[in-house]
């Protein structure tokens, strides 16, 4: 829990874990950049209304597209934003704030849509499973499999 007092963004004088701690610095700790990637926008982790001290997000270029890169608790993710020409005077309009908070926004709605899509095909398959509605067939001439369910077979009532 942050206890700033105020809004402090990483690497700033003022940080506070805990209400009876000295305030300090907590470091930036961003994510790496691959070869070819061109750094567009570095928003280090910050608080404001929202503890979010532990998400450090970029924005990169890679051949014409922007790309989100987010260092986090539990390690890394990459998110793809568009075309850069679509994005680039979106983003140039907002202060650092604004873009953080925005940033902070696709980057939790993606982890959100993700986690809910793994849940629903988990769960269509577990229930395919329990229903004996896997097929699994080997590809003439290779060593591939198919792996499909198939439907369910509706009786007449």
């Amino acid at each position: 829990m942050c206890c700033c007092g105020k809004p402090i963004v990483n690497g700033e004088f003022g940080y506070k874990w805990q209400p009876n701690d000295a305030p300090g610095v907590r470091e930036s700790d961003p994510p790496e950049l691959r070869d070819g990637e061109e750094l567009i926008y570095d928003e280090p982790g910050r608080c404001g209304g929202l503890d979010s001290h532990s998400h450090h997000y970029r924005v990169v270029a890679r051949t014409g597209y922007f790309e989100l890169l987010v260092r986090h608790g539990g390690g890394d993710d990459r998110v793809s934003l568009g075309p850069k020409k679509v994005l680039a005077d979106a983003f140039a309009a907002l202060d650092s704030t604004a873009r953080y908070w925005i940033l902070n926004t696709i980057y939790h709605a993606y982890r959100d849509g993700k986690r809910r899509g793994t849940e629903e095909s988990d769960s269509r398959w577990r229930q395919a499973a329990a229903d004996k509605r896997i097929k699994v067939r080997k590809v003439r001439g290779s060593a591939a499999v198919k792996v499909s369910i198939e439907s369910k077979v509706l009786l007449p009532a």
